[in-house]
């Protein structure tokens, strides 16, 4: 039931002239690009994604959460589209006739030792994280892709090569520096009078403000063991058996290895991207030497002669790294910008048709350009209760998988390889979801058409009343609303005290 929610004013009809001249005139010592200026246009292709840049009315760069505060009292008091560009992998980081919020100038990234805790900017990306973390001997949950933008990718929950030990990103905020939708500071904490709104922001993405600083949890990391592994499986029956297998494998084996299962469109293998972590497996020592034996549980699944997990053949290429400068890049340059459509869904279980259907959907009836990700959600995701945090995540089962459907494309010029694709991602997801598969709440879902961003109490589940609550606390009148919205409500689950 939607009655009762405030109505939201729309934004205010001012071309991008308009819109450029009066941020200038209000926000004198902000750096403001418009069309017109030099500089405009190449700092709006600077996104991942290619197919979600737009023409933006004006690009705003603060430094400084002050600036901040101010770049969004303006906004908010003449009611501008107003959409937040951080790592620039979102949907609608360069929106058309938008005034785009780019974080990127706010990277600071710092450490404590003492508290085990990171603190990143708004605009700081997984790289950047990565670099400062690794003098330091830590490392937080994060994506796999150092490209991606720290806050985004986990305020929708955030997943990587740690998750299985120490849960998702969303798991592990500490602290958050929030300009709402009046412009105000608020500093919020499991202890003080804004638990509510860290809370809303672990897997509630960008609906309840800006934020400027994020803290989370930090993990001893320095050595690991891993790399790729290139299952050779001709058949559709060999790439099936191989996806099961790892299924079936993946959540009864140790916390510390984590093993990604990827379908490429077309291709005749199954990668997967393996890992890991116990620091007290993988030699630390200044050049120390490690073999596949230092894992007992990657021995048993990749020490064989014969191809892992039912392959004809593996290709093997691991070794001991550093996580910080080998394993978190090592997925970069395969998963590069360009022209990229994307949608998620979490399913509680894997079922042996749900991966007939996937494989299918890879080896025969595929576009041509992308692949399908299968992300083991077990280990401590699975630890915590559907509502320790807004992230939901199809209910944190024992045995949840994510599955990321990318689909790829040359453009065209009448966009009939943008059609073909998008029609591929939005088949595979709707008959995971038909098979028993939940919404997610990934950033960029659908690239966030108008016939993909809603569903909301799918993505939040029973989490949906208490974030329309909050919602209706810090941003009353939904101005923050690029996103998978969540609307405003009048108390319909009580903040806690």
């Amino acid at each position: 039931d939607r009655r009762g929610e405030p109505e939201v004013a729309a934004p205010l009809p001012l071309t991008s002239f308009m819109m450029d001249s009066t941020l200038k005139t209000a926000l004198p010592k902000i750096n403001i690009l418009g069309p017109d200026d030099a500089g405009y246009d190449e700092e709006r292709m600077r996104c991942w994604n290619k197919d979600v840049i737009h023409r933006p009315a004006a690009i705003v760069q603060p430094t400084t959460t002050e600036e901040v505060s101010q770049a969004v009292k303006v906004a908010s008091s003449k009611k501008l589209d107003l959409v937040i560009a951080c790592g620039r992998h979102g949907h609608d980081c360069m929106k058309e006739g938008a005034m785009v919020l780019d974080l990127g100038k706010m990277t600071e990234v710092t450490v404590d030792k003492k508290s085990m805790t990171v603190t990143v900017g708004g605009g700081a990306r997984l790289g950047d994280m990565d670099k400062v973390c690794q003098q330091h001997g830590v490392a937080c949950v994060t994506g796999t892709n150092p490209d991606t933008g720290v806050v985004g990718l986990s305020t929708h929950g955030g997943a990587g090569y740690l998750s299985r030990q120490y849960g998702l990103a969303a798991d592990n905020f500490v602290a958050a520096e929030v300009v709402t939708a009046s412009g105000a500071i608020v500093h919020a904490t499991p202890a003080n009078e804004h638990k509510d709104l860290l809370w809303a922001v672990a897997g509630g993405g960008s609906n309840f403000g800006v934020i400027t600083a994020l803290t989370m949890k930090a993990h001893p990391m320095d050595h690991v063991y891993g790399g790729l592994v290139i299952n050779v499986a001709p058949t559709v029956a060999m790439a099936t058996r191989v996806v099961r297998t790892w299924r079936d494998w993946m959540p009864t084996q140790p916390r510390t290895v984590s093993v990604m299962c990827v379908l490429p469109c077309g291709a005749p293998v199954v990668p997967m991207a393996v890992v890991e972590s116990d620091q007290a497996l993988v030699p630390q020592a200044a050049g120390a030497k490690a073999s596949l034996s230092c894992s007992p549980a990657l021995q048993q699944a990749f020490g064989s002669g014969c191809g892992a997990f039912g392959a004809c053949v593996s290709v093997k290429m691991l070794g001991r790294k550093q996580y910080h400068t080998e394993l978190q890049p090592q997925l970069e340059a395969l998963q590069a910008e360009g022209h990229h459509y994307m949608s998620s869904v979490n399913v509680p279980h894997l079922t042996d048709t749900m991966v007939d259907a996937l494989v299918a959907a890879a080896r025969i009836d595929h576009p041509g350009g992308g692949e399908i990700i299968l992300f083991s959600l077990t280990g401590a995701v699975a630890d915590a209760k559907v509502e320790s945090v807004a992230y939901a995540g199809a209910g944190r089962g024992k045995s949840t998988v994510w599955i990321v459907i990318i689909g790829s494309w040359k453009p065209d010029a009448d966009g009939a390889n943008r059609a073909k694709t998008k029609a591929w991602v939005q088949r595979v997801k709707e008959e995971m979801k038909a098979l028993g598969g939940a919404e997610s709440a990934h950033p960029l879902e659908g690239n966030m058409d108008a016939d993909q961003g809603g569903l909301v109490q799918q993505v939040w589940s029973s989490n949906e009343l208490r974030l329309r609550e909050i919602k209706a606390k810090y941003d009353p009148d939904n101005f923050f609303k690029c996103n998978r919205n969540i609307k405003p409500t009048a108390a319909a689950y009580p903040v806690h005290s």
